[in-house]
């Protein structure tokens, strides 16, 4: 039986919480977690009048699973990319409000995930960063939409090339979270909001998100394809070979 890496429950009337469980683990994004997220985007989370998503650890999601697909340097870095955009179009399609719980490290697709939020609340000590041109490939997840959308081209160009990490004030003062909260009261909070929210006007909320984000919705899926190729292409290339190889053996990268 496979570990549970992705938790649905609904305390709270008409919120649906999707948790991701692999604390210890830091949440890397494989195709296991790929398939429990997809499941319960696709059927448990429809039912509620609000989804809210957060994640079990120290960190929110570290990114992919990078040390797999190193010791596999047959595997598509494109299949994967595909994998879990297929969950970030069933977020992205919600009619209703999502609420994102961030806390610790949000890198590589787990920033990516982090921006398909409506509402993104993060921990204090939150960090984020994109991670992925440290090890020779570009950025998926939609992240090449949502994140110059989010903070502007500059801040976003000035991220994605240098690598920079965005800490939780920043990421409030330039528009990418909605609040941010001590990160002991990362979970209560996001649970509030989200009840705060289910217990209004349905209806009127749903046309509120969708007048707000047609555009973005429309863009970003766009984008999810060309990026999928992308990473794919640079996952074969010798730059995505060194960088992954550096990363998983700790050191510096030697570029080609």
């Amino acid at each position: 039986m496979a570990e549970e890496r992705v938790r649905v429950s609904e305390d709270t009337p008409g919120v649906v919480r999707v948790m991701l469980t692999n604390g210890p683990g830091h949440n890397v994004v494989d195709f296991e977690l790929g398939r429990q997220f997809r499941e319960a985007l696709g059927g448990p989370a429809r039912s509620g009048r609000v989804v809210e998503i957060v994640a079990e650890g120290p960190n929110f999601c570290v990114g992919g699973d990078v040390r797999g697909f190193a010791a596999d340097p047959d595997a598509s870095l494109t299949a994967l990319a595909d994998d879990f955009h297929s969950c970030q179009r069933l977020i992205l399609g919600f009619t209703q409000p999502v609420v994102m719980g961030v806390q610790g490290w949000a890198a590589g697709i787990g920033l990516s995930l982090a921006l398909t939020g409506d509402v993104i609340v993060l921990g204090a000590g939150a960090r984020l960063r994109p991670s992925y041109t440290a090890i020779g490939l570009t950025p998926d997840g939609g992240m090449t939409a949502t994140l110059p959308a989010a903070v502007g081209r500059a801040r976003a160009m000035d991220m994605f090339l240098t690598n920079r990490p965005m800490g939780a004030e920043e990421a409030l003062a330039c528009g990418l979270a909605s609040r941010v909260v001590p990160d002991e009261d990362l979970h209560s909070e996001t649970a509030a909001i989200a009840a705060t929210i289910a217990a209004g006007p349905p209806q009127a909320l749903a046309a509120t998100k969708k007048l707000v984000g047609t555009a973005r919705t429309a863009l970003t899926d766009a984008h999810l394809d060309l990026e999928a190729k992308s990473i794919g292409d640079r996952g074969l290339s010798p730059e995505g070979r060194e960088g992954v190889a550096s990363f998983v053996e700790k050191r510096k990268p030697s570029w080609p």
